[in-house]
């Protein structure tokens, strides 16, 4: 029996040295299919290792039973959270924490089989909602500068969902939550469903049709969808998810033509129309993931992602045309453009309504990804290769913005542009991520590296194109109370070489940690200092060169006080510029915060408090006509110390009495003190040596709410509120009329009815 798993490992590697010497497609199956399997193989023969030493009776009752990675069905007040039809909960714990899984869960009952999980015994429940809310917003002063819409507003939310057993060993969910409201600030729809779907759930299978979070890798997939998503366990630690539907920014999107979200008129003049943002692309978006487990929480998983932008959901790229004689306007495409056919002689471009939409993706992402973990040594490792196909190419000869509708350069020096609507051909490259971390004794040791190449794209997951990240980070517990923490990262582009010079970013940092001290058991102090560091080596433009470097000092305290909580911050930056020196500046940020929570009887009292103020210290002309880079300045001779200033205030409470009503205040506070010229002044006399003004800001806000409990239940609310937001911008010159300024008020109520079964 020992050596069964070399056996295995040995006939899956024959396998897959024959899959690939068989591949029909060298460019693709080839190269990247055989890396992927070669890969997947490889760490698949050390998992068998871990797994035959970790293995043996002794362990076997110690190990998960067949449910351990599967989604646990969500309570009523989490109803509305996207589910996750990705790995396991197993796999988001281990990327969250260095140290190895949780003890698992007790060896299953006599009888019983690791397939087959005992019978359901959770009851069934089923949730309603009705949120109503209804203001009166008046905006006096600059409308045009506030984001709320004025008159009377309405707002209702229905929310429903069920979960109920269906025999001993299914059950069947269902959510759904729409939405009305004639405020666009809310939604731009009137009507709207925001998230639904219906899951049905057994021993070894998963369904579920509309809203889901798939969460397969870092690197394949890891986005919202709305389609079909199953997940199926073909053996107990063998287990196949697929999804296929479209990520999309709202249900509407999937039923109702693009014109419907267009933001503007185009028999009219081209204006913004805020009832009716434009929408992004939507896109047909499909996926596989399999995982097999081995031991207490190892993986080696094979993912396939695919993503593909429908170019019939927004229109082509246009611009906006207007004939000078009679003033019609047309929308046309970006080539010929104003010249088209038939065209009114003299017909010249509208500037600022050219409209290149968003390049459209094709792409597909095959990726293996593993995590091993050896508890006997404190120790594991996680990692991802992924190769990707994307639509795209190179620009011919002679594109600029007039007459190509994609990118006529590359945002990437030497690296394709990826956009299917003028490329036919596939570019291909990888990426690759490898995470580490041990402990030793009361050492901790944490290492990351990432490496995305120019040309590697994935649709459905978050990543930046040309990018090398390296991370390592350490704690050491020098004592119960004391603990060191350092870590260092460095950052590059330029991967290819391409480009005459690279961006490099390295950031190291320090600090130290008190807590538990003698004086207080309770307080804890952190103090630390950090280093942001920007340079281009090569050999870069005057517009390109850069060296700057940000040092931070800090500090951090933390003091408990019976019911509450005394915090305060301090942080200094100073920023140096080695290219332009009187570019450099010093920022002292201070902050002050308390919290609290009071009781007397049945009287419940939580206060909050924070003000934070942050001062910044720049070189600023003598001559407010000149600007800071001007070279017939002479540094410092020619500067003064200029301060700008920013203050948050931050005030409220919050008073439950003993019975049927809760009272609510709160105030803000946000404001600026800028110094800068006033051009207009420094253009009628440039020999002024002091023509600076406050051109900063001031926005405090109030607010006060009273809620009503309905026969005294948390679940029957009805709510009365008061908000009232000044915006003062100041001019700096009397002389000048105040035109930026503005008050919003509101006034509204909102009943919220919950119904539980």
């Amino acid at each position: 029996m020992p050596a069964q798993p070399r056996v295995s490992a040995r006939l899956a590697w024959n396998f897959a040295y024959r899959f690939c010497s068989a591949a029909r497609n060298p460019r693709k199956t080839g190269v990247a299919s055989c890396v992927v399997f070669l890969s997947s193989v490889f760490l698949l023969f050390f998992a068998a290792r871990a797994a035959a030493a970790d293995g043996g009776p002794a362990n076997q009752a110690n190990t998960p039973s067949a449910d351990a990675h599967s989604t646990a069905a969500p309570s009523p007040d989490d109803a509305k959270q996207p589910t996750n039809a990705g790995s396991d909960d197993a796999k988001a714990d281990a990327e969250k924490k260095d140290a190895p899984s949780p003890d698992p869960k007790p060896a299953c009952a006599q009888g019983e089989s690791p397939r087959t999980p005992p019978p359901a015994t959770e009851p069934g429940q089923m949730y309603f909602e009705l949120r109503y809310t209804v203001d009166n917003t008046d905006i006096q002063g600059n409308r045009d500068r506030s984001f709320l819409h004025p008159g009377i507003n309405h707002t209702a939310e229905f929310s429903f969902f069920t979960s109920e057993p269906m025999g001993d060993q299914h059950r069947l969910e269902i959510l759904g939550v729409g939405r009305y409201t004639n405020n666009p600030q809310v939604d731009p729809q009137r009507n709207s469903l925001q998230r639904a779907y219906v899951r049905l759930q057994g021993p070894s299978f998963e369904v579920n049709v509309g809203d889901a979070l798939i969460n397969f890798s870092r690197l394949s997939f890891n986005q919202n969808v709305k389609g079909l998503t199953v997940s199926k366990k073909l053996l107990p630690r063998l287990k196949v998810i697929g999804t296929v539907g479209f990520f999309i920014d709202r249900w509407a999107s999937l039923y109702r033509n693009y014109t419907y979200f267009l933001p503007f008129d185009p028999s009219m003049v081209v204006i913004a129309n805020p009832d009716s943002p434009g929408k992004p692309y939507s896109r047909f978006v499909a996926g596989t993931r399999v995982e097999q487990q081995f031991g207490r929480a190892n993986w080696l998983a094979l993912n396939w992602s695919h993503g593909k932008d429908l170019q019939q959901s927004l229109p082509g790229a246009t611009l906006a045309c207007i004939d000078p004689g009679t003033g019609l306007i047309s929308i046309e495409p970006l080539n010929p453009g104003c010249a088209f056919p038939n065209a009114p002689p003299g017909e010249i471009e509208i500037p600022g309504f050219r409209r290149p939409f968003p390049e459209a993706v094709n792409n597909d992402v095959l990726s293996a990804d593993a995590n091993l973990e050896y508890a006997p040594w404190r120790f594991g490792i996680r990692g991802e290769f992924a190769y990707s196909w994307t639509s795209g190419g190179m620009p011919p000869m002679g594109a600029n913005s007039t007459n190509f509708a994609c990118a006529p350069v590359s945002p990437i020096v030497g690296a394709d542009v990826l956009d299917s609507r003028c490329f036919s051909g596939q570019a291909g490259d990888w990426a690759g991520r490898l995470e580490a971390h041990e402990r030793i004794k009361r050492l901790t040791l944490r290492t990351d590296y990432l490496r995305f190449e120019p040309n590697f794209f994935s649709a459905n997951a978050r990543q930046i194109r040309d990018l090398q990240d390296f991370t390592v980070r350490g704690e050491y517990e020098l004592t119960r109370n004391i603990s060191l923490v350092g870590s260092w990262r460095r950052s590059n582009d330029n991967l290819n070489g391409q480009r005459n010079f690279t961006n490099v970013v390295r950031a190291p940092e320090g600090r130290l940690v008190l807590r538990d001290l003698p004086f207080n058991r309770r307080m804890s102090l952190e103090m630390g200092y950090r280093e942001r560091n920007l340079d281009t080596p090569g050999n870069p433009g005057p517009l390109d060169v850069q060296k700057r470097s940000t040092r931070i000092p800090f500090l951090s305290l933390i003091v408990p006080m019976h019911a509450g909580t005394f915090s305060f911050d301090y942080e200094h930056r100073h920023e140096m510029n080695a290219v332009t020196p009187q570019l450099a500046t010093d920022t002292d940020r201070f902050a002050v915060g308390f919290r609290a929570h009071y009781t007397w009887d049945r009287w419940e009292f939580s206060p909050t408090g924070r003000f934070e103020i942050e001062r910044l210290d720049k070189s600023t002309p003598l001559n407010a006509a000149l600007a800071p880079t001007d070279v017939t300045l002479l540094f410092p001779a020619d500067f003064f110390s200029a301060f700008d200033t920013n203050r948050t205030i931050q005030a409220g409470f919050s008073l439950d009495t003993p019975q049927y009503f809760r009272i609510e205040g709160s105030y803000k506070e946000f404001n600026g003190l800028a110094l800068s010229p006033l051009q207009a002044s420094a253009k009628l006399n440039p020999q002024v040596p002091f023509l600076y003004f406050n051109q900063g800001f001031r926005r405090p806000s109030w607010r006060g709410a009273v809620t009503y409990k309905i026969r005294n239940d948390e679940n029957r609310t009805v709510t009365a509120f008061y908000v009232r937001t000044n915006n003062f911008f100041p001019t700096g010159d009397p002389t000048v009329p105040d035109l930026r300024s503005f008050r919003e008020t509101v006034i509204g109520g909102s009943i919220v009815l919950r119904f539980r079964k």
